[in-house]
């Protein structure tokens, strides 16, 4: 006993603790580190979701910063998926892997491969075209319990130091399927079994949120994910369009949240040039919600918004000298308080009428419900 404690006694101090790395060669060696911040082909966009501290002076490239999980929500149209291609095609030219996630329909392989063929910057051999498409890894889950556990349990390509980016197309999708039993029965008496299973939903939300944010942060990476729209009609706020998936721990497990839709030019269209002014027709928006963990509304209203087409080579900013447009903020609006329990019913001071007692629903947002055409 009095040998063992003597040779280890014995042992240099190095050996059995970590090795100390001063801050200024921590500093060196992140800065020498090639950045996995992503971006997505509008630079407007990108320098409003960077924020980087100056005093750092890492963030060259500018764009969706690793570590976060970026949720994106919008009609069908609205460009969602060539979103995330882009994000995908600026990640695979740096070198990184993407892993795609599809939880609805297929992906267009042909799109990715025509984005990767059309660079605005340089062209590419078909061996490094080759070589690049080999790093692009491809998953179809539709199914919840299948998603879970993948995140649950990692694969290799997942949790891989050379990935820098996670896209799950249409994760709003799985949850339909999983729970669409469960929809529209209001006025159904539901059984404790069927109760407890709507309730379940949120609780699988906030676990595989929670999954995300981990995996994101601790591998450095970006999770980006897409989802659908509900349709809500409130009286006297009119239409809006929410995101499928929304709670306390889903919302607080998303750094940036961002909104894509379609709308008419903010102004007339009186472009000399033609193929501009066919560009406007087909205008779309990318409305910042959150960015990095901070709330971009006021007073229920977002206020930053990008104009941007969809090109043969992506996404493409449209040249305007003031690319924020004041929109109103697609989400709930503050609910009339109901009449107090000791107030009388037929009292002069009673309050107006709530929502509630039109039996205003929430509408789901389906797939051909609103036609976006353009503008004249």
């Amino acid at each position: 006993m009095a040998g063992k404690s003597a040779s280890s006694s014995q042992l240099p101090s190095s050996s059995h603790r970590l090795p100390t790395v001063s801050a200024t060669e921590a500093l060196q060696k992140l800065r020498a580190a090639p950045s996995k911040t992503i971006s997505t082909g509008l630079p407007r966009l990108d320098a409003l979701l960077s924020k980087a501290p100056r005093s750092l002076d890492i963030a060259e490239v500018q764009g969706l910063k690793p570590g976060h999980v970026v949720d994106v929500y919008g009609p069908p149209g609205s460009g969602k998926t060539t979103f995330c291609l882009q994000a995908a095609v600026s990640s695979l030219r740096k070198g990184y892997h993407v892993v795609w996630i599809d939880c609805g329909s297929p992906l267009v392989f042909d799109r990715l491969k025509m984005l990767l063929r059309r660079s605005p910057v340089c062209e590419y051999t078909t061996k490094e075209l080759e070589e690049q498409a080999s790093r692009f890894h491809y998953y179809m889950i539709t199914d919840l319990a299948h998603l879970v556990t993948l995140f649950t349990h990692p694969a290799s390509d997942l949790a891989d130091v050379n990935t820098a980016l996670i896209v799950i197309d249409s994760i709003s999708t799985v949850f339909d399927i999983a729970y669409s039993q469960f929809y529209d029965q209001q006025s159904k008496k539901q059984s404790e079994i069927a109760k407890w299973a709507a309730n379940r939903k949120y609780a699988v939300m906030g676990d595989l949120i929670s999954k995300l944010k981990r995996l994101a942060t601790v591998n450095d990476l970006v999770v980006l994910m897409t989802q659908q729209t509900r349709l809500r009609i409130r009286s006297g706020a009119g239409a809006l369009l929410l995101p499928t998936l929304s709670s306390i721990e889903w919302d607080h497990g998303v750094s940036t949240q961002l909104v894509l839709f379609r709308d008419f030019p903010p102004h007339p269209m009186t472009q000399p040039d033609p193929e501009l002014a066919e560009r406007w027709r087909r205008l779309r928006y990318a409305g910042l919600i959150k960015i990095n963990g901070v709330s971009a509304e006021e007073n229920g209203r977002f206020e930053t918004v990008v104009p941007f087409t969809i090109e043969m080579h992506g996404l493409s900013q449209l040249p305007t000298p003031r690319s924020e447009v004041t929109v109103p903020v697609l989400s709930s609006p503050v609910r009339i308080g109901k009449r107090r329990f000791e107030e009388i019913a037929d009292s002069e001071d009673e309050a107006l009428p709530s929502d509630d007692e039109y039996n205003y629903g929430d509408v789901d947002f389906e797939d051909g419900l609103f036609n976006l055409t353009k503008a004249p």
